[in-house]
């Protein structure tokens, strides 16, 4: 026991330096006064609402900054320079891989006097031009996914289209992942093949090297957003020509945050299959529907990370931890199929005139004189 909690220590902690890798998701932009001239030198603060973690950078001689690399979410962006009023823009969503630009003009005055900007930042992207849709975390979880599988949310898109390695049972990828078992994602966009998809999870290489699905996929209660870019990728995208998947999940906050979640399917709740009893004779008894009992459980638990007396990793250090249990109970499906009797081998159809619906009576007619034989033998 002290072992496995030794070692859940040390990757909670290692885990907490690694930060969550979503590639060119960037702040930018330029600072000029009001007059057009850039500000060299003045003072960028951008904060993340949710963490309260900062990063600082200097304006360049063409007054432009960048803060790359960040995590998705909410952010604040404030600059302080020497002789203008110091300026804060609130309200900055940012989104997976996305460059959000952020311009300031200064107005001059004292750095005691504050100007608050509080609005959207324009979607109009003007530093890259690669295609694609970010699902964000509210439609992550609320949209009815066939197994809870996230390629139901890929095939939103424009071009995008399920691929052949689903798992043996479709979309709910039970048949099992290439080397995990579980859950499994293949998609395919604008013409390219399934195998020439490319998945990461924060930012880490997330596809099998043979078929390249992604084998494992977190539960949607543990994703912050979801991407699938289409075309025209920029530099940094290599690997593979096809789709590129990209799945953020969440990230720990000052706040604790937590959610259960059970997703059940059983046969008690279903209509039977609508063919299923459709050929049965009159008197013959119905056939039970097949049984089916399916259940998606699990959790995930998110927060600073506290050691009382030792650690408050408030604005510093945080964790996130997500469990899914899958466990499906369906007995050997039992097909159907109309097969010839002794009778008919033999060349007596009679069976065919003799239905309990006359409507559905069928005669045999001889194909060289189209005279009907007797009685269907």
């Amino acid at each position: 026991m002290r072992r496995i909690l030794s070692t859940a220590v040390l990757l909670l902690l290692s885990s907490t330096f690694a930060i969550s890798q979503t590639t060119s998701t960037t702040i930018l932009g330029t600072v000029i006064d009001g007059s057009g001239a850039v500000v060299a030198g003045a003072k960028v603060v951008a904060t993340n609402i949710n963490t309260g973690i900062k990063r600082a950078d200097t304006t360049t001689a063409a007054g432009d900054y960048a803060f790359p690399l960040l995590d998705v979410g909410q952010f604040s962006v404030t600059v302080e320079m020497k002789g203008f009023k110091t300026e804060t823009q609130k309200g900055i969503e940012l989104q997976i891989n996305q460059k959000a630009r952020v311009d300031f003009r200064l107005e001059v005055g004292s750095q005691a006097e504050t100007v608050t900007i509080t609005g959207e930042v324009a979607a109009l992207k003007t530093d890259e031009a690669s295609l694609g849709s970010v699902v964000e975390q509210r439609r992550v979880v609320e949209l009815p996914l066939n197994g809870r599988n996230l390629a139901g949310l890929a095939v939103m898109q424009p071009g995008v289209q399920f691929g052949g390695r689903m798992g043996f049972d479709g979309l709910t990828g039970g048949g099992g992942g290439v080397p995990i078992p579980g859950q499994s994602i293949s998609i395919s966009a604008n013409g390219q093949r399934d195998t020439n998809m490319h998945g990461t999870l924060d930012g880490v290489v997330a596809t099998e090297p043979r078929v390249n699905t992604i084998p494992f996929a977190p539960s949607t209660e543990a994703v912050e957003e979801f991407k699938v870019l289409s075309g025209s990728y920029s530099a940094e995208y290599g690997t593979n020509s096809g789709a590129q998947v990209i799945i953020v999940t969440k990230s720990g906050s000052n706040a604790m945050h937590g959610s259960l979640f059970e997703f059940l399917r059983n046969d008690r709740l279903d209509a039977e299959a609508y063919f299923q009893n459709y050929f049965n004779a009159a008197t013959a008894a119905r056939r039970p529907k097949d049984k089916l009992r399916q259940n998606q459980f699990g959790g995930v638990w998110s927060g600073p990370v506290l050691i009382p007396k030792l650690y408050n990793g408030k604005d510093k250090t945080f964790f996130m931890v997500n469990y899914e249990h899958r466990a499906k109970r369906q007995p050997g499906l039992v097909g159907t199929a109309n097969v010839p009797t002794e009778a008919m081998k033999n060349g007596d159809l009679s069976a065919f005139l003799n239905r309990p619906n006359a409507a559905q009576n069928v005669a045999v007619t001889d194909p060289l004189s189209g005279i009907p034989f007797a009685g269907n033998i």
